[in-house]
């Protein structure tokens, strides 16, 4: 299915006025985001779990179990597809009573959306797939009385505010039937769970700078600080500090690193009518020569250039068991971001 530019460029700017109201909202203090009446309900899905050596979803759990002004009645980490947060709010509901306050923790970013599969065994929700999926009606319904006007649903992951189709698309996947959409809350900032001296969880807020590299390939950190100083000339972040701190202190710059990845496959009627892609020359012509793939890049906002390539022959099998030739394609680019605390 293709996606003109002009009615993607158009989306945008149809999203900017929900974006400056997101960001207008995050500077202010968040504790309206979690108000609720005495007898309110309040759940929060944990959609992920942790790498070996990472906390994020174990941190999450404690803050949203303990917090004073955060906690929630509840806690599920058993649901892992946005489609079944969804079913679950349908299924759990008490009472004909709508659910008050509904936190989504789940990792993500403002270049490749919610790390999450939209539905078992789907696609992960990027940006434009997510909307396309939510517009035609892919997701289930969230009934009538799962939710009202007043109900606040919360999606904690990085950055994601700042993409306009994520939020229309979560706007159109949580308004009912009969037209009510709760108030969402999509993160413009980076959301860090973090223990503090007291053995507390703290959920943390910070800003943030990117700097894109072909993964594997990482630049000196000198010439990284120079190139955010170039593009960010206003700002006073002391970026060769930044980036030999891994942690924050609540006071001080660091870094965080992830990867974004773009996967393309093209299928052929039989062997002889596939193009060679043995040479790297061969491989980004290929590239090239893909409009709808090059759109995917573009969309992503990230250069081709600071992906690194890998594009290989390869027997498709379909689902039916039937195999036919093909060509895949996986970019890979690493988004290191510079992240400064600032108050909740």
């Amino acid at each position: 299915m293709k996606f003109a530019r002009w009615t993607f460029v158009g989306l945008i700017l149809l999203g900017l006025v929900a974006i400056m109201q997101l960001i207008a909202l995050e500077t202010h203090r968040e504790v309206h985001l979690f108000e609720a009446p005495p007898s309110g309900k309040s759940i929060t899905f944990l959609l992920g779990k942790d790498k070996p050596g990472q906390h994020y979803f174990q941190l999450a759990e404690s803050h949203f179990l303990w917090d004073t002004v955060e906690k929630s009645d509840q806690v599920v980490k058993s649901v892992l597809t946005l489609s079944g947060v969804i079913d679950y709010l349908n299924t759990n509901i008490s009472s004909n009573t709508p659910w008050d306050v509904v936190n989504i923790v789940v990792h993500g970013n403002m270049w490749s959306g919610l790390s999450v599969p939209m539905w078992d065994e789907g696609e992960r929700a990027f940006p434009k797939e997510l909307y396309r999926a939510a517009k035609s009606g892919q997701f289930p319904a969230i009934a009538n009385m799962t939710v009202n006007e007043h109900t606040r649903i919360n999606i904690w992951a990085c950055g994601i505010g700042r993409n306009p189709l994520i939020k229309l698309a979560l706007s159109s996947i949580f308004t009912t039937p009969s037209g009510i959409t709760p108030q969402i809350y999509a993160s413009p900032d980076f959301v860090i769970f973090k223990e503090d001296s007291h053995g507390q969880v703290r959920r943390l807020r910070a800003d943030y700078w990117p700097y894109f590299f072909r993964r594997g390939y990482r630049p000196s950190d000198s010439e990284i600080a120079l190139a955010l100083s170039r593009q960010f000339p206003e700002d006073t972040i002391d970026w060769r500090g930044a980036l030999v701190r891994e942690e924050s202190d609540e006071k001080v710059s660091f870094t965080e690193q992830f990867h974004v990845p773009v996967s393309w496959t093209v299928l052929y009627q039989d062997k002889s009518s596939r193009p060679e892609v043995g040479t790297q020359e061969q491989q980004m012509d290929w590239i090239k020569s893909q409009p709808e793939l090059m759109q995917k890049i573009a969309d992503l906002d990230i250069p081709l250039d600071k992906y690194k390539w890998t594009v290989n022959k390869i027997i498709y099998k379909h689902p039916d068991g039937h195999e036919q030739p093909a060509i895949k394609a996986i970019g890979m680019s690493t988004v290191l971001c510079v992240l400064h605390p600032i108050e909740i």
